[in-house]
């Protein structure tokens, strides 16, 4: 792919009488969400609508949004779960990704609920647990020698051809993106109809920011708030490419070098396919792009879990912040 990542421009607005009150989780926006086929039935496993809780950390009033609690342990679901309804209903009889583990293990296991084949190419640095997760849902799995960029190469080369195989890809899918909106969606309604001053989330190709951040955006355009959030990004050291760029004044990203492995492996991204539309809303929103230490990152993973909050390294880095 040598173009920039597409996304939805023709969606309903935003209506709070067509929230489905019966409902449970994501799909309660169903009405929102234009991605079902006629004749199609939904693929879901409960994704969405989890719990959003108020705490005090380092001096502030902070609420984390626990996304851990999704069917596979991830954010991810939220996104898969649209796109593969999405690429089912287009009569596609696999999936194949690229991923160091978590999008991985989503697109297996939605795969899977859809009677979908899948195939997922990770690089051979991916932790074990998460390629075991994979492989537990039925996903083939390709280990892919080298840094985090060729299994992206890889994954490519096998489906560009193909009729029969969909990339679908957690970095360009544009409904991938349409289903990370629904976060801003239920923060704001568990909000009780506010939006937070501040978004921060854990940025490699930044899905989970600029689904987000996408999503109060059209909150903002159908007329539900005038307020928008200001953004917050974290990446984890060495993997900086939009910390560089924002805090050098950039209007350009340069990859950033490639290690082995950190325990963030979520965000061990050295290239953002989205950058540059990261950058914009970033910067629209007056927000800012943090960069955090592998210490940190485990100090704030470990006193997390000392509170009773779970989560993966990558999650952590927003405490780390």
């Amino acid at each position: 792919m040598t173009g920039a990542p597409l996304e939805f421009t023709d969606m309903p607005l935003f209506d709070p009488a067509s929230i489905d009150q019966h409902g449970t989780g994501l799909w309660r926006y169903a009405a929102m969400l234009p991605v079902m086929h006629n004749g199609h039935r939904r693929v879901t496993l409960g994704e969405g609508w989890t719990p959003l809780i108020r705490e005090q950390w380092a001096g502030r009033d902070v609420y984390w949004k626990l996304d851990a609690l999704m069917p596979t342990g991830s954010y991810k679901d939220r996104g898969v779960s649209v796109m593969v309804n999405w690429l089912k209903g287009l009569h596609y009889e696999a999936l194949a990704d690229d991923s160091s583990g978590n999008a991985g293990a989503s697109i297996a296991c939605y795969a899977s609920r859809a009677g979908m084949r899948s195939v997922i190419f990770v690089p051979q640095s991916a932790p074990d647990p998460k390629k075991a997760q994979i492989a537990v849902y039925g996903g083939e799995l390709v280990e892919v020698p080298g840094p985090r960029s060729q299994a992206t190469l890889a994954v490519e080369a096998a489906t560009c051809n193909s009729r029969e195989m969909a990339y679908a890809s957690h970095a360009w899918h544009p409904a991938f993106l349409f289903g990370q909106m629904t976060v801003a969606w239920e923060i704001w309604e568990q909000l009780g109809g506010h939006v937070p001053d501040w978004l921060v989330a854990p940025t490699g190709h930044g899905g989970t920011l600029l689904g987000a951040w996408r999503g109060f955006q059209h909150l903002r355009v159908s007329g539900v708030t005038n307020k928008l959030p200001k953004l917050l990004a974290v990446q984890a050291e060495p993997y900086t490419p939009l910390y560089d760029a924002f805090v050098s004044g950039a209007n350009e990203v340069l990859p950033t070098p490639h290690v082995e492995r950190i325990s963030a492996d979520g965000i061990a991204i050295s290239y953002p396919v989205r950058w540059r539309t990261l950058l914009e809303a970033i910067r629209f929103s007056k927000g800012f792009v943090a960069s955090v230490s592998e210490e940190e990152v485990r100090s704030a993973h470990t006193e997390l879990a000392e509170r009773g909050v779970f989560v993966e390294p990558t999650s952590a880095t927003i405490a780390a912040a």
